[in-house]
Order: structure tokens, then sequence, then C-alpha cells
């Protein structure tokens, strides 16, 4: 499961150039914290089936002899 730590800054009552590309800079940061956490979950999920894979085959092959 993903976990980030992100800080989005709170919108002024005013319009604020400097103040919503902190917004967005902080939204990019978080979307790129989420693909790179999703990425690594899909690669941790893929070696524990790679390895649980193995596990059975070995477990197979001793059972044939």
């Amino acid at each position: 499961m993903a976990k980030i730590t992100n800080y989005i800054p709170e919108p002024k009552e005013e319009y604020d150039v400097d103040n919503q590309r902190q917004i967005m800079e902080s939204l990019n940061t978080m979307k790129q914290q989420l693909n790179f956490s999703f990425q690594q979950d899909l690669k941790n999920e893929l070696d524990t089936f790679n390895y649980f894979l193995s596990w059975v085959y070995n477990i197979k092959m001793h059972l044939r002899y």
C-alpha cells in the first residue's frame, strides 16, 4: 500500500500566482510519489508470485521422484 506524505498549501482568498504554483508543485509531487509507489507495489507483488511459483515447482519435482 502506498504511503505518501505531502503538504498542499491552502489557497488564498485573493488569487496569487505564487500560491497557485506552490499548489500545482505539491500536486505534481504527490502524483510522482503515487506513480513510483504503485510501480514498486507491482514489482513486489510479482516477485512474491514468482517466489511462490518456484516453491510449488520445487515441491512438485521432489514429489515426482
